[in-house]
């Protein structure tokens, strides 16, 4: 998609087709075995319909033209697609659910993607900071966002979507409406029935939009893969330095967030190991991974990759990653440069695209969190480069800037 046409889409629309339909599309590839080519194929098709230049019906005579369409029943993929990515955006899309008819399926009774996509003004961003009462004033659609897995039973015992504002009804059901203190989010959080089979990241999700709503507390909101995860704002402390050593003070400042990394790594010997051995299935396991936005592994697999100097090769030779990094530069630097990148010689510039759509466009790590993991990734070798640099004047860790001249790729830098 040139990125003149995706500026042009409205901006929920534009955020699901550059974040999360990819990762929908990742789950249909793992479904049907689809390979690289097939997946861009279906990258280009859905990008047609977004754009309105196709229909959702033509969906299922387009795929017949998909490399290797013979070896797959079509009206099933065509079906899948329809269920996972039309569907959400079918306000914006149109006949959507005719279309699932057509292909013999049943339309899903869940609200599609987050209400109404053609009016998305006051549409909760999907990543930011503030307080609940800060949020619910300034979102509209925030208290519909899904904050667990199972639906909640109510006061009259019927089921509910486990939205902010049933959790917040169900606490104040049980705890009462009066002033709420530390104690009384404990009692609720381990004896009120609802509360018993969440997960323990959704019991911390939840503990944490509780305090803020009963403290007025900042916290840090993420919405991915649908579902809204609340936690503690976390700065990223990192001291300013005049040293002309800045680099060596810049690993000291950086060593209790380096470690905080390193600790949350699985051994490189457990990735191996579900890579039955072979360091070249490590790529399998590290789609696999994206595809599920499991963050711990997909660095983990990245960690394994760099140390074993296999990284290089995959991006090289991957076509399941080459297509989205294509995707990713055509989005970011447009066309001429999407369709000449790959002829690029300069393997750190190549690495660095990699990894800041791996970190920022798939995983949604925040800046800082994305340029420290970017440093810690390419610290592994000695002699991988540098992909990130210290800016002195903001006292922070700054990707590598680059830009396109022409239909070619470089540095904006010097380093």
């Amino acid at each position: 998609m040139l990125k003149s046409d995706w500026l042009k889409l409205p901006d929920e629309v534009r955020d699901f087709v550059g974040g999360q339909m990819d990762t929908l599309v990742y789950e249909i590839a793992e479904k049907f075995e689809l390979s690289g080519e097939q997946v861009n194929f279906i990258f280009d098709l859905l990008d047609q319909i977004f754009l309105k230049k196709l229909s959702p019906f033509d969906l299922p005579a387009r795929l017949d033209n998909m490399p290797g369409a013979k070896n797959y029943d079509v009206r099933i993929l065509a079906l899948d697609i329809a269920y996972k990515v039309l569907w959400l955006t079918q306000e914006y899309i149109g006949e959507v659910d005719k279309l699932i008819l057509r292909l013999g399926g049943k339309v899903p009774r869940i609200k599609p993607l987050r209400g109404q996509i053609k009016d998305n003004s006051g549409l909760f961003p999907g990543m930011t900071q503030g307080t609940v009462r800060e949020m619910m004033d300034k979102y509209n659609d925030f208290k519909e966002l899904r904050l667990s897995t199972d639906k909640l039973i109510d006061a009259e015992g019927r089921h509910q979507s486990a939205t902010v504002d049933n959790w917040l009804k169900d606490y104040v059901h049980f705890s009462g409406a009066a002033d709420h203190d530390s104690l009384k989010r404990a009692q609720y959080l381990g004896k009120a029935p609802n509360t018993l089979g969440l997960s323990p990241s959704e019991r911390e999700s939840l503990r944490y939009l509780l305090t803020s709503h009963d403290d007025n507390s900042p916290v840090q909101f993420d919405y991915d893969n649908l579902k809204l995860v609340v936690s503690e704002i976390v700065p990223v402390q990192v001291a300013k330095t005049n040293s002309s050593d800045g680099m060596g003070q810049l690993i000291g400042s950086l060593r209790t967030n380096l470690l905080d990394i390193d600790k949350k790594m699985l051994p490189s010997d457990f990735i191996l190991s579900e890579a039955e051995g072979d360091i070249m299935k490590v790529r399998n396991v590290l789609w696999q991974a994206l595809g599920l936005s499991d963050r711990d592994k997909v660095i983990s697999c990245l960690k394994t990759l760099i140390e074993k100097k296999f990284l290089d090769l995959m991006i090289k030779e991957d076509s399941r990653f080459r297509s989205i990094l294509k995707r990713f530069v055509g989005i970011r630097f447009g066309r001429k440069a999407e369709n000449s990148w790959e002829k690029n010689s300069d393997q750190l510039l190549v690495k660095r695209l990699f990894l800041e759509m791996i970190l920022v466009d798939k995983l949604h790590l925040n800046p800082e969190e994305a340029s420290i993991t970017a440093f810690y990734l390419t610290n592994l070798s000695p002699d991988l480069g540098q992909v990130v640099y210290w800016d002195q004047s903001a006292g922070r860790l700054e990707w590598r800037a680059i830009e396109a001249v022409g239909d070619n790729l470089q540095w904006l830098d010097k380093i």
